[in-house]
């Protein structure tokens, strides 16, 4: 109680003290390394492009199929911006409110890892999350029915990060892109007269139902096990 009521009592420049401070303006030179990684990134996607359908060796009668394919991918890019400022202030809330890092360098930080996690991943998980669609839904996806299979989920996906954001509400961008599979599936085959329950392999389904269920618990006895062992090798009372 004495506590509480000393910090109830202490001068506002000692309250906000202890606050990290998030207002900061930018630093112009990190707006035109972002803008430039950025703008790097969407001519590359456009090379790539280029490069993929001169390897084919495809006749272009038309390029609208290509531009709905960049257009798709820009989505995709769209949606991987506001995964990483939703996920992202989930990951560094507590490394910036502990005054562990400050705040640009945690974003920073988060980002990097978010970028390396990408380099050298298998992309095992990907297609795991993709193989929740039939394969006859799958093998549409350049005719028009498989673009706006695309621009459907991405777009809800987008939709339900930026609300939750908005609102403040905790929530995981993976669980909400497979939410968006799912409902695509779902969708796909109620449309063709099937019953809703085919549009999805849902053994495949329920293992990644599993991993979201088990990865936090795993995440929360690693964590414990890991503050445990940082007490035994520092031994500062201070910190814990």
């Amino acid at each position: 109680m004495t506590n509480v009521a000393a910090t109830l009592q202490a001068p506002a420049h000692l309250q906000t003290a202890e606050r990290p401070k998030l207002d900061t303006p930018a630093n112009p030179l990190a707006m035109i390394l972002f803008f430039g990684f950025l703008a790097a990134g969407i001519l590359y996607m456009a090379y790539s492009i280029y490069i993929d359908v001169g390897a084919s060796g495809m006749q272009t009668a038309t390029y609208l199929p290509y531009l709905l394919l960049f257009v798709a991918l820009l989505i995709a890019l769209g949606f991987e911006f506001v995964n990483g400022f939703h996920d992202t202030a989930n990951a560094v809330a507590t490394v910036i409110y502990t005054h562990s890092l400050p705040a640009p360098f945690a974003v920073v930080w988060a980002g990097f890892f978010n970028f390396l996690g990408v380099v050298l991943s298998s992309g095992a998980v990907a297609f795991g999350i993709i193989s929740l669609l039939p394969v006859e839904l799958i093998l549409q996806v350049g005719t028009s029915a498989g673009f706006a299979m695309v621009f459907a989920l991405l777009f809800a996906a987008i939709i339900w990060n930026l609300g939750t954001w908005y609102l403040g509400l905790p929530a995981s961008s993976s669980h909400t892109l497979i939410g968006s599979i799912i409902g695509v599936g779902v969708a796909n085959a109620l449309m063709h007269g099937q019953d809703g329950t085919t549009g999805v392999d849902w053994s495949k389904a329920t293992e990644i139902g599993w991993s979201l269920l088990l990865s936090p618990l795993f995440g929360f006895f690693a964590a414990a096990l890991l503050l445990l062992a940082l007490k035994v090798v520092v031994r500062n009372p201070a910190l814990y």
